[in-house]
């Protein structure tokens, strides 16, 4: 859709709904609606029971095929040092600052274990509570089949992910799902001058990136949020509308 389509669908869909009984919404409010609405929707797609399917990611093809778009894949060998680490084993890879959700992921380890040395093995993402947990008992620890993968915000200005293994790590290997672009239905520097507005940092026109298959439940969605916002008396539909939301 173009972003007129975009604006002409969500106003069509909305004042059908609230009559008159909900205030007018301008472009810049819609495109937060659209752009919230768009990133809620690859949430749920992720997780299964944020939609009414409860079909994950790849549980059927048009979850596939919506999500095609964002797939990306990267391979990380660079490290940085740091002195942060929660093992003696940790190692920081640096990744993109794109990455929203990693769907699959592998590390490649060298050890003295000629069974082990220069295979990938599986990285699975703990929580700093379950390391606390499991760093001291040994048949608790990765082991020959495991990385282990926290999360960590940066270091030197590059985004890291904590590796720990009792191997060797020399790559990290994942693929993720791109965080998706705003969706900006007018130049808000021109429409609205002074008032310095953005979305995620953007404040020229484009439209959704994603396939269009998800357009208009895009509208939908977006729709429902103002909707919420703007009819605070529909106390049940807020309720429904929140339980989705992480």
């Amino acid at each position: 859709m173009t972003v007129t389509e975009f604006s002409n669908e969500f106003d069509i869909s909305y004042n059908s709904i609230a009559s008159n009984a909900a205030p007018g919404i301008d472009l810049y409010e819609k495109s937060v609606y659209l752009t919230k609405a768009q990133l809620e929707l690859v949430k749920n797609y992720f997780n299964p029971n944020g939609n009414k399917y409860k079909s994950g990611f790849e549980g059927d093809s048009k979850r596939r095929y919506d999500l095609s778009e964002l797939v990306l894949g990267h391979s990380s060998t660079t490290t940085v040092p740091s002195s942060n680490g929660l093992s003696a084993n940790s190692k920081f890879f640096t990744i993109p600052v794109d990455v929203f959700l990693t769907v699959q992921e592998t590390a490649l380890v060298t050890s003295t274990n000629k069974c082990i040395n220069n295979t990938y093995l599986d990285t699975k993402p703990i929580t700093h509570d379950e390391y606390n947990k499991k760093r001291k008992n040994p048949f608790k620890r990765p082991g020959d089949k495991l990385v282990w993968r926290l999360d960590y915000s940066s270091i030197g200005g590059n985004r890291v992910v904590e590796l720990i293994s009792d191997h060797t790590v020399t790559e990290y290997k994942f693929r993720y799902i791109l965080k998706p672009e705003p969706i900006v239905l007018v130049n808000l520097d021109t429409e609205y001058p002074g008032e310095g507005l953005s979305i995620d940092g953007v404040s020229t026109v484009q439209t959704c990136k994603l396939n269009t298959g998800m357009d208009r439940e895009i509208i939908d969605r977006a729709v429902e949020l103002a909707l919420v916002d703007y009819k605070p008396q529909n106390a049940q539909l807020k309720t429904q509308v929140d339980s989705r939301n992480e």
